[in-house]
């Protein structure tokens, strides 16, 4: 697998993650539309955003741990 292939996966493989995340929400967001109180539209698409950004900085920093400590195990 070359370069760009492996960016191409993990390119796919983010935004299958963020259309999960936000599919996961729509009934949350169909509730802040009925209901119509600023707050509940603002976290009912935020949040998820939130969510998404902080699990996936996450998911980079393990990444970056691995292959240092990978490298370091070599």
């Amino acid at each position: 697998m070359n370069r760009t292939d492996h960016i191409s996966l993990i390119f796919m493989n983010d935004l299958k993650n963020f259309l999960l995340a936000y599919l996961s929400t729509v009934s949350s967001v169909f509730t802040a539309i009925e209901t119509r109180t600023l707050i509940t539209i603002i976290s009912a698409i935020v949040l998820p955003i939130l969510f998404f950004g902080i699990g996936k900085t996450v998911d980079v920093l393990l990444q970056i741990y691995l292959d240092k400590r990978r490298k370091h195990d070599r």
